[in-house]
């Protein structure tokens, strides 16, 4: 049946990424993200837990290392931080409308990490990174993008402006 809707629209089907599945057995990986049924402990019933799949984290992990490599160490840290801004909120705001608070506060604390170890790494600093760059050093004055970690249904109208 979709193999003749697919037909009309002069589409095809890949036949090795094409499979029919049981979301409440198994999950599936659709545009980046992670689909799955998981039952609900207080209610019994199910519901789609949809979130960033692994590939995806991965995949911005990777990206987030490769701009924070020795390798530009010789670019002005303003760049590599616009640049690394760019790439982070990008994908943020694509997967930030699902079930995004666990991945998300894992990878802010790996973006914190990563910038701490390149500042260190090019001002040749020995300090552990939380002291000579803490939170307000990286957000206020190096302009770093700041991951929400919060749902934005599970946010209050203040919490919201804060942002």
């Amino acid at each position: 049946m979709i193999k003749d809707v697919m037909g009309e629209l002069e589409l095809s089907l890949n036949n090795e990424k094409t499979k029919v599945v049981d979301a409440k057995k198994e999950g599936f990986d659709f545009l980046g993200f992670t689909t799955k049924l998981v039952e609900n402990p207080k209610t019994c019933r199910y519901f789609p837990l949809i979130e960033p799949s692994k590939k995806s984290t991965k995949h911005i992990r990777a990206k987030i290392k490769a701009l924070t490599t020795r390798r530009n160490l010789s670019l002005p840290k303003e760049v590599v931080i616009n640049k690394l801004n760019e790439v982070v909120r990008g994908w943020t705001n694509y997967f930030y409308y699902q079930n995004c608070s666990e991945e998300f506060s894992s990878l802010k604390n790996y973006f914190e990490e990563r910038v701490r170890i390149y500042l260190r790494r090019k001002h040749a600093n020995k300090h552990i990174g939380y002291k000579a760059y803490p939170y307000e050093y990286l957000y206020k004055i190096m302009g770093l993008y700041r991951i929400p970690t919060t749902a934005p249904w599970k946010q209050t109208a203040k919490a919201y402006e804060r942002r």
